[in-house]
């Protein structure tokens, strides 16, 4: 799907993934005829099976859900069970690419949580990684937001509902010491039933995810959704970094565009890369970043943008954990419900 909304499309990353239409996909997953574009991934049978070939024979292939520069997802039907699973198989690039995928492997496995994406085990070959991950229907928030860019200022019980879920696996994360790293609209999953309404939030690709002590320096994610510390090097980093890029988000939700904005589309990654350092890094000159020009008069409205603003302090000692924000949340919906 071609986005032109500006929330989604200035998030510079990694190519990712490409989907396909219904349309599309329909000849994939008729039983029996394999167009799989790699021929082996559909358990064609050999006379002699090495271990990864071993590996897909448990498997029914049934239709490709994405693929990208690096690799492809494909569902995945267990021959014994029938559970579905998403198989993302990965290309074997380089050291430090395929040192970013095993680190997914690792958080992902030990990850537990009705919010987080459970990778259930993972196999590799040569030139592949094969990562097991649980099957979900429905859409990443931005290709949700390109189809319907004010569902969240019109319908504002969901926007509570998505933060929420999203804070819930924060606090897992961070109860663990590992922070994501890169919270932005394509690593949050929208869980959709067959009406199309928000029934689960998980989320998704760990890739850049760490844990965390309290000697950790690093600069990673995606620049407009990363919080000041990253640009102020002598800072340590700690869980927080996540709550500023859940608020950048969340105002995308409710604004259509994001916060810290660049002056141009047209310059390329490095040019933009440096002008949002230079953005960001003005900003520590304040203690808490108002994206605000004024307060909204409507009162829905008003409480997300309270909600954000309380998230955009500066210095991470000032700013809220996610267990905070939940706390804070669940006092002010009793209080309105009285």
């Amino acid at each position: 799907m071609s986005c032109n909304n500006s929330f989604c499309s200035v998030s510079e990353q990694i190519p990712g993934l490409k989907r396909h239409s219904s349309s599309d996909s329909n000849s994939d997953s008729k039983r029996g005829k394999c167009e799989d574009p790699d021929s082996k991934l559909c358990g064609s049978s050999q006379k002699s099976k090495s271990p990864i070939e071993n590996f897909i024979s448990l498997y029914i292939f049934v239709k490709l859900l994405g693929f990208g520069a690096f690799g492809v997802v494909k569902l995945m039907q267990h021959r014994i069970s029938g559970i579905n699973y998403a198989v993302k198989i990965v290309k074997k690039i380089d050291s430090q690419t395929d040192d970013k995928t095993r680190n997914e492997i690792r958080l992902g496995m030990k990850l537990n949580s009705d919010y987080v994406c459970k990778v259930h085990g993972y196999h590799e070959d040569d030139n592949h990684f094969y990562i097991i991950m649980d099957y979900l229907e429905g859409m990443d928030l931005c290709d949700f937001l390109c189809k319907d860019p004010k569902f969240f200022i019109n319908n504002p019980q969901y926007f509570w509902f998505v933060v929420v879920s999203i804070l819930r696996g924060l606090a897992y994360l961070h109860s663990k010491k590992i922070a994501h790293m890169d919270i932005k609209p394509q690593n949050v999953y929208l869980v959709l039933d067959k009406q199309g309404n928000i029934i689960g939030v998980k989320l998704i690709d760990f890739g850049l995810s760490m844990e965390i002590d309290d000697t950790t320096k690093c600069f990673k994610g995606t620049h407009v959704f990363m919080a000041p510390e990253f640009f102020h090097r002598s800072t340590n980093i700690d869980c927080k970094v996540d709550i500023w890029s859940l608020a950048i988000m969340a105002f995308g939700m409710i604004r259509e565009y994001l916060p810290i904005q660049i002056a141009s589309s047209r310059k390329n990654p490095d040019q933009r890369n440096s002008e949002i350092c230079r953005n960001i890094q003005r900003l520590l000159m304040d203690n808490l970043f108002n994206p605000f020009e004024k307060e909204s008069e409507d009162q829905d409205i008003k409480e997300m943008e309270r909600f954000i603003q309380s998230c955009l302090f500066i210095y991470p000692t000032d700013r809220p954990t996610a267990d905070d924000l939940l706390k804070k949340i669940s006092s002010d919906i009793h209080q309105m419900s009285l």
